[in-house]
Parts: structure tokens; sequence; C-alpha cells
């Protein structure tokens, strides 16, 4: 019986603060998520940046050796 006891009262004393780190774990987690698809959405941006000024590029490319061609 005292056995017992003496684990409610260990459970009494940890719960709170594995409550606590469990907390923590979880705003840790949900700013390193945030974090990730920010980086994700900024290297979209730039790459469908890249890609849209590079079509540019090829168009121009192209106008000039048709020019050329003449």
């Amino acid at each position: 019986m005292k056995h017992v006891i003496a684990l409610l009262a260990c459970a009494a004393l940890i719960a709170p603060a594995l409550a606590e780190d469990v907390k923590d774990s979880f705003k840790k987690i949900e700013k390193g998520t945030g974090q990730l698809f920010q980086g994700m959405g900024q290297e979209i941006k730039k790459a469908t940046d890249s890609a849209s000024k590079g079509g540019k590029k090829d168009e121009k490319k192209s106008a000039k050796n048709k020019e050329q061609r003449k």
C-alpha cells in the first residue's frame, strides 16, 4: 500500500513538470514548422521569379535570332 501512495505522490509532483515540457515542445514544433513553411514559400517565390525571368530572356534571344537571320 505504501508503494501505491508513493507512486501517486511522485506522479502528482512529476505531472505538472511533464505537462510544461510537452507544452514547450509543442510551441517549439509550431514555431519551427512555421519557419519551415515560410522558407519554402520564399524558395518557391524565388524559383518562379527566376523561371519567369528566364522565359523572358529566352523570348528576347529568339527575337534577336530571328532578326539576325533576316
